[in-house]
């Protein structure tokens, strides 16, 4: 399975010199100080996301369908008491189905499943919503805040979706990232589309505030009154690695800060992965501010988008970060659609926000903002290995683009706040 966990309980992330490479088996030298370690710092990435900081987490860096998906079946096939899942997207196709039956069985050995769906997400694919089965399983599944034409009311609700991405198993271990319940996300042997994509599964404290962040959507979905979650247990200490859970909801901007802060505050390096760049000024200036005082800052994008006009908007702002040093390279495969940064080689943010409008100020999402170098370390392996499939944008050429392609990305600049 791709990726890495460090067992064994500490009360701090630890400090590595060398640390195994995700991609290519070859050690990577890590920062042995970065300023981001300081328990100063993290504390003030905790107070912008408004939740606890937490230690003592095994955390496996999870890359596509192809090693998310059976680790994510695996542990609802292992789970005996209770199984929480909650995402954009579910679909009625094979990877739903598959996932629909893991959970039909969890049900039959007793555990309480519940699922939570956005049934706006689900007409962005084909084949429908599995939602139908689910209920007729003794599934508890709730859509979030469903449309209906009889309650023209809840139109209203267009903007503002679950985009979240988020399983919990017997309150042990927790999966975020950005992949959806759908074939775009199976490996093209399994008959999918095999998008690139990024998640990670974690044990530890912090799987009782992964918990409690899905009590509280469950409630919301039916807009109901958020109901206070029970007191858990939180799990024992699993390894060690710092975790903040990040939700996000429309108003409150946190992920954006989030962004801001770490830009303001790297000393080295930045490599931040995103399917729909439309930046807001606040992340973009602090990202310019970043290259401009040497911090090697560069990005992986789609080369080509599944929304076209994210595509051309986030175009439209690569001019000012290639003028300011930044490096930009756009991914040559089939659609980029992880949301991931690594700064420092320490801190590391995988969930389900974009850098765009309707992440950053319309929608609720979740992220794990994770500390620790080894799992830096395996997200810089991962971000290196996607660089050999990306094509570097060259700063010249870039500016002799034709100025019909300057044209379609100023006018599909007027159309990211839509998106």
């Amino acid at each position: 399975m791709t990726g890495l966990s460090y067992p064994g309980p500490s009360r701090q992330p630890t400090r590595s010199s060398v640390r195994f490479s995700l991609s290519s088996g070859v050690s990577t030298p890590a920062n042995p100080s970065p300023r981001l370690a300081s328990p100063r710092a993290l504390l003030e990435l905790a107070a912008i996301a408004a939740a606890p900081l937490r230690y003592g987490h095994a955390v496996q860096v999870l890359r596509d369908g192809g090693h998310a998906f059976p680790a994510m079946l695996a542990g609802i096939r292992a789970a005996r008491n209770t199984v929480c899942f909650e995402n954009f997207i579910m679909a009625d196709d094979r990877t739903g189905r598959e996932f629909t039956s893991a959970l039909e069985e969890a049900r039959a050995r007793g555990a309480r499943v519940r699922v939570l769906y956005d049934p706006i997400g689900t007409l962005l694919v084909r084949g429908g919503s599995v939602s139908r089965r689910l209920r007729g399983s003794d599934i508890e599944a709730r859509p979030f805040r469903p449309l209906s034409p009889l309650a023209p009311w809840s139109w209203l609700r267009l903007r503002h979706r679950d985009h979240r991405k988020l399983l919990v198993c017997d309150d042990l271990i927790a999966f975020v990232g950005g992949l959806c319940i759908a074939d775009h996300w199976a490996p093209s042997d399994r008959g999918g589309a095999g998008w690139r994509d990024t998640a990670v599964s974690i044990r530890g404290p912090a799987v009782a505030d992964f918990q409690a962040a899905f009590e509280r959507m469950w409630s919301r979905a039916r807009l109901e009154r958020p109901a206070v979650p029970p007191p858990l247990r939180p799990p024992s200490e699993e390894g060690e690695a710092a975790v903040v859970v990040v939700g996000d909801r429309p108003g409150l901007r946190r992920v954006a800060a989030i962004y801001r802060w770490l830009a303001d505050h790297a000393e080295e390096t930045i490599e931040l992965t995103d399917a729909y760049f439309v930046a807001p000024g606040e992340v973009l200036d602090a990202l310019l501010r970043a290259s401009r005082r040497g911090v090697r800052v560069r990005l992986l994008l789609p080369g080509r988008n599944n929304h076209p006009v994210a595509g051309l908007a986030a175009r439209r702002i690569y001019q000012p970060l290639l003028a300011a040093g930044a490096e930009i390279h756009e991914w040559a495969g089939v659609m980029l659609h992880a949301k991931t940064a690594v700064v420092d080689g320490f801190v590391t943010l995988v969930g389900s926000s974009n850098l765009d409008p309707l992440s950053l100020h319309r929608n609720y999402e979740l992220n794990a903002l994770v500390a620790d170098p080894g799992t830096g370390a395996a997200m810089r392996d991962l971000f290196a290995s996607d660089l050999r499939n990306a094509a570097r944008v060259n700063h010249d050429e870039w500016r002799r683009r034709p100025v019909r392609a300057r044209a379609a990305e100023v006018g599909a600049t007027f159309f990211a706040d839509l998106l």
